[in-house]
């Protein structure tokens, strides 16, 4: 058994939306078609929250571009995040442009290398600077001649700052060109994905943007950066301040915006969870009840609620991370989906998960977070045409709630068929191993649950 989900393994460059699991594959071809239609310099940005499969898509749309959507342009991969540690970004974006271009521009490639190299700001040695202001009313004769000394290299340093400062204005210059060059009489248009841009320190992030907007503005040079907007926001007034405006600060440096499918299947919905959920399943290897149980129940909240790949990550480890005996154990119905219910709420939502514990949860806040109204839950039998509202499964799963998490008893709740109500179902389904029903849930998080927790 494995206890995280793990990332396909594969190269760069060399696989794309074959599988497409979570449909993605037409945002894919609609991005490759706007890329492949523009001259000037665009930069695009895929906003969206943290867990939602940006990495996923981009990594496998530099492969697709090409191979799968008929594009013409290079791709580039470049991973932020793995990068930041390195003071100036411009070097190691250089560095991953050029290992993807081709062989017949080798020429290009290595004028833009030494252009390059022009351009990293030259390192005055503070150190010496400071060591020599001020010093010399503190040294003795030998320490005269020294400070004497160390000034004149301070003074050599600094005209050598002023003529390197010079050279990188003409280094600045002579990149653009040769970027120019590099798509210029049909050559293909360059497109850079930046990815993690978001998890980067503040001052790193922003030198990114920085460059982009100086450094690459240049025609059939596109960027696609993978962004939390919010995140990205925050590093801005990290560096500004707070009173910056971040948002009109970031629309500087980007033209257009764009986030992932949240529904690849509208017959069906939550099936593109539901596949995932099977496949972190089948993976993990925790096969087993409680884990479909946790996918029914993820597949209700999705209905009405942004559930990410991250969250059902999560859910599938914390599966994962509970005793034998309560994975593979003989259990009620009720039991295992008070188990399911206690783990997919922990993650989704842990303010609620909170209350839960307390067994004070209104109907109306279990009906809202399962998605779940009365005309979905009651089965009307007066006219075919209410059958079509009816979720069984939903109803099943409000029932549940309010037997162990709810206020009011569950005799007592209205918008539910009267079977998932009467005496025999509960001690059926729900089993009564403690006589105090609001006593089960605190019991299972504090033995099983809280054992060990992601």
């Amino acid at each position: 058994m494995k206890l995280f989900p793990q990332d396909d393994d594969f190269p760069l460059y060399e696989k794309g939306f074959d599988i497409d699991l979570l449909g993605r594959k037409k945002l894919s071809e609609q991005l490759s078609d706007l890329i492949e239609r523009l001259e000037n310099p665009t930069v695009f940005a895929l906003d969206d929250k943290w867990g939602s499969g940006k990495s996923y898509f981009l990594k496998r749309w530099v492969y697709a571009h090409q191979h799968e959507n008929g594009g013409n342009a290079t791709t580039v991969y470049f991973d932020a995040f793995a990068n930041d540690y390195i003071s100036d970004p411009l070097l190691s974006l250089v560095s991953a442009l050029i290992e993807r271009l081709p062989e017949e521009q080798k020429s290009l490639v290595e004028k833009i290398k030494k252009v390059t190299a022009k351009l990293g700001r030259p390192a005055l040695n503070l150190g010496l600077l400071l060591a020599t202001l001020g010093a010399k009313q503190h040294l003795d004769d030998i320490g005269d001649a020294v400070a004497d000394a160390l000034k004149s290299e301070v003074e050599d340093a600094a005209d050598k700052l002023w003529e390197a400062e010079a050279n990188r204005k003409e280094a600045f210059n002579q990149f653009k060109q040769y970027l120019i060059d590099l798509t210029n009489d049909g050559q293909k248009p360059v497109v850079v994905v930046i990815d993690e841009l978001d998890r980067c320190r503040p001052d790193y992030a922003l030198s990114v943007l920085e460059i982009i907007k100086h450094f690459f503005a240049v025609p059939k040079v596109h960027f696609v950066l993978g962004i939390n907007g919010e995140a990205l926001e925050n590093s801005i007034k990290a560096r500004y301040g707070s009173g910056i405006d971040a948002a009109s600060y970031l629309k500087k440096f980007i033209q257009v915006t764009f986030s992932l499918p949240r529904e690849s299947n509208c017959d069906r919905p939550g099936q593109h969870l539901v596949e995932y959920s099977q496949k972190l399943i089948k993976s993990l290897g925790i096969r087993g009840e409680i884990s479909n149980r946790c996918v029914q129940l993820i597949k209700c909240i999705s209905s009405g609620r942004d559930v990410s790949l991250r969250d059902i990550g999560k859910i599938m480890s914390s599966i994962a991370l509970l005793p034998n005996e309560v994975r593979d154990g003989s259990w009620t119905h009720g039991e295992i989906d008070l188990i399911a219910a206690l783990i997919v709420v922990s993650v989704i939502d842990e303010k609620l998960h909170k209350q839960l514990l307390t067994c004070s949860v209104s109907n109306d806040t279990i009906r809202d977070f399962l998605n779940a109204p009365i005309k979905v839950t009651l089965k009307n039998q007066s006219s075919r045409f209410d059958t079509d509202f009816y979720d069984h499964e939903k109803a099943k799963w409000t029932s549940t709630f309010i037997f162990y998490f709810g206020e009011e008893e569950l005799s007592e709740a209205v918008g539910l068929p009267e079977s998932l109500c009467n005496p025999d179902f509960r001690v059926d389904i729900y089993g009564f191993r403690l006589e105090n029903r609001k006593m089960i849930a605190t019991r299972m998080q504090r033995e099983w649950i809280d054992i060990f927790k992601i």
